[in-house]
């Protein structure tokens, strides 16, 4: 296996999990190992008890859900940050911002957020079941945004998206665990992460 990584860092349990995947790449089981939808603080959680460096976190990022302080973070420790939801499910297509930098450039709205991640020197894997789109998507080398349009792109990121994360993030690492509704629970809807 290529990678393998803890899914979500559920208090009490993500670093036991870790430290499993770290006895699988001791045993050549897998080539590498990390972690996805880990926080700043999370991962200093984990560091603490382990000794193998992920070499992954993969969060959400795209220019609307740009989290400069945690990807800078990371990218500072030498763990590789890989973007899911880069294209945000199509969501972002029809964004003015977005439309106006596809035509100035004469890329599809697709294109714009995948070349946008590959500046910022985010892993980007995009997701899609038809050729024609996996064609497009990968067109995202041998041309440039200019750093202004990067800098307009940036600036999709709202103070409301970054608090929906908070709230999201909360809520995926303690659900479908036996601390839901528990004083553990409080812990962590109390705890003071990264968003940004």
């Amino acid at each position: 296996l290529d990678l393998y990584l803890v899914h979500w860092p559920v208090p009490g349990h993500h670093v036991e999990a870790y430290k499993e995947l770290e006895a699988l790449l001791e045993e050549g089981k897998v080539r590498s190992i990390g972690m996805s939808n880990y926080a700043v603080e999370d991962y200093k959680e984990l560091r603490e008890a382990t000794s193998v460096k992920p070499t992954i976190n993969q969060i959400e990022v795209n220019p609307f859900l740009y989290r400069k302080k945690t990807i800078d973070f990371f990218q500072a420790e030498g763990v590789q940050i890989q973007s899911y939801r880069a294209l945000r499910d199509g969501k972002a297509f029809q964004d003015p911002t977005v439309l106006e930098l596809a035509g100035k450039y004469g890329k599809s709205a697709a294109q714009i957020l995948g070349r946008w991640c590959v500046q910022k020197g985010i892993i980007y894997i995009p997701k899609s079941v038809k050729k024609e789109r996996m064609e497009e998507n990968a067109d995202v080398f041998g041309w440039e945004l200019e750093g202004g349009d990067v800098a307009r792109l940036d600036a999709l990121t709202t103070d409301s998206s970054l608090q929906a994360f908070k709230e999201l993030y909360i809520k995926c690492v303690v659900r479908d665990t036996p601390m839901a509704g528990t004083e553990e629970a409080e812990k962590v809807i109390n705890k003071d992460i990264t968003v940004g």
